[in-house]
């Protein structure tokens, strides 16, 4: 049996103002070609299948079309889990009726399923795991002592999970950010939030299992010896802008021997930091998404808007080389006249002190401009 292991899709997400839907579409078709080419038996994505717990009418259509060519045309068995991104009740509609056809969704708690398949060594058991958190545990087998994660997942795996493992080859899918204590420290990016450690949940507390696919934290990397996170398939933030995204296709035989490829995703369009003058930027041609890091030691004037010109999907623009000093702090430029920031204002900009000549035709205007306006 040959597993794809993927998450964090975010459909209908958009980077800063850009809709990132037609991107989307374009990794659901490249996705469809590796199941093709790496002949996939199941497909499973742990969690956020969507951006937003109620998704827009494309996110839907995008999905749906999706999971048709998938289950319909290719045959093949799709098991998914809701994230923190998603909801539970919206995401598992019909799932019952959908599960005759191949696509098994879970949803929240009351949604935790143990699916079995039969391969050629024996059976493989999936157990799918949505994303919890300590209120809908306490809610759900009406609990009072959970104060954590950590707390929480224990009270879902005693009552919901080991009674059920008993398969040649268990694999686990849950969304969540989950680390063997004793064995490494999560990657964490500008798309996950974590306070203080506050929702990490310890693995060992599924250490029967012989795979764990993991989602939520969108860098690939793996989560102690068996825990692996496959990351989300497109960069959605800045600090993704080195990252390699990837879909993982794990083999497991019967003798529970694992061997992972990892298939790096072909994008319509990268993510890059673009670090250099102005000059040189102004040089560069792309559609990719582009956040830009000016090196020039003087402002220039509408550098967003002319770089626009030859990167129209620019994200962002800062000056890396450019310190501000004390004067110009909020309650120093509030205490200044009109005249006096636009004096500072033309330095930045030309790159030098007004002349006697050109203060002088500033105060004409600015008088001008005052009398007009009594």
């Amino acid at each position: 049996m040959r597993i794809l292991h993927t998450a964090d899709w975010h459909i209908g997400r958009f980077l800063n103002k850009y809709s990132l839907i037609e991107d989307q579409a374009h990794f659901l078709n490249w996705l469809i070609s590796v199941i093709k080419s790496e002949k996939i038996d199941v497909l499973i994505v742990a969690g956020d299948i969507y951006n937003s717990a109620v998704p827009s009418a494309a996110a839907v259509e995008l999905l749906d079309e999706f999971l048709t060519k998938v289950i319909m045309e290719l045959q093949i068995s799709v098991l998914i889990i809701s994230g923190n991104h998603d909801s539970p009740q919206k995401l598992s509609f019909s799932s019952k009726i959908l599960e005759r056809s191949g696509l098994t969704i879970c949803g929240g708690i009351s949604g935790i399923k143990h699916v079995k398949f039969d391969d050629v060594f024996g059976t493989v058991g999936f157990t799918l795991l949505p994303y919890v958190d300590p209120a809908m545990v306490k809610e759900y087998f009406d609990v009072d002592k959970v104060s954590s994660f950590d707390s929480a997942i224990e009270v879902v795996v005693k009552n919901k999970i080991y009674n059920n493992i008993y398969c040649d080859v268990n694999i686990l899918c849950t969304h969540g950010t989950y680390m063997d204590f004793g064995f490494n420290n999560l990657e964490y990016c500008d798309s996950e939030i974590s306070i203080g450690g506050s929702d990490i949940v310890n693995l060992d507390k599924f250490k029967n299992f012989d795979y764990i696919a993991l989602g939520h934290l969108h860098g690939p990397q793996k989560a102690g010896e068996k825990g692996r996170y496959s990351g989300s398939p497109l960069k959605y933030s800045v600090s993704e802008a080195n990252h390699k995204k990837q879909v993982v296709v794990v083999d497991i035989d019967r003798s529970k021997n694992i061997n992972i490829e990892k298939i790096l995703v072909e994008p319509l369009r990268d993510l890059r930091i673009l670090r250099g003058n102005f000059e040189d930027i102004m040089k560069i041609k792309t559609n990719d998404y582009v956040s830009v890091q000016l090196t020039d030691e003087n402002f220039i004037i509408d550098p967003h808007g002319r770089i626009r010109t030859v990167c129209p999907n620019i994200l962002d623009l800062s000056y890396v080389n450019i310190k501000l000093d004390n004067s110009r702090t909020a309650q120093n430029i509030i205490q200044k006249c009109p005249q006096e920031l636009f004096v500072d204002f033309y330095k930045d900009i030309v790159g030098k002190d007004m002349n006697e000549l050109e203060k002088q035709l500033l105060e004409r205007v600015m008088e001008e401009l005052k009398n007009e306006t009594n």
